[in-house]
């Protein structure tokens, strides 16, 4: 799957009203400010919801979707240590998401959150 056919995917109407008519560097500020979003509303349905949830199912595929587009916009030619930096905070908030969901555990995804804030609000900074 490449990068464009991930981020149509993902995008939904919402999003893709906010972004349409963005630049790439706002494109990626609203996959962050979301990714966030559905990471929150995941390890909060693992508390608070019953097993089988769409909640917690769609929380999770945005999620991952999410730091898939993060990774795959990473420009490894201009910018190496800073993209590999930030590949493997992907790869940490990833799994865990995926052991969080997995073993239906809210604080490995609660625990993952902070670094995407880091990474949000540093981004915010750059223009």
């Amino acid at each position: 799957m490449n990068y464009n056919a991930s981020i149509k995917q993902y995008l939904n109407e919402e999003i893709v009203a906010k972004t349409t008519s963005l630049d790439p560097h706002k494109i990626i500020e609203e996959v962050l400010k979301d990714l966030k979003k559905n990471m929150e509303t995941l390890a909060y349905s693992l508390d608070n919801e019953p097993v089988i949830s769409s909640i917690k199912s769609q929380s999770f595929s945005k999620s991952l979707t999410a730091i898939y587009i993060l990774q795959s916009s990473l420009n490894f030619d201009e910018g190496k240590e800073i993209a590999e930096n930030l590949y493997r905070i992907y790869e940490f908030c990833k799994d865990g998401i995926m052991k969080g969901f997995t073993k239906q555990d809210s604080k490995l995804i609660y625990d993952s959150i902070p670094p995407i804030n880091e990474i949000l609000d540093g981004w915010k900074q750059i223009k």
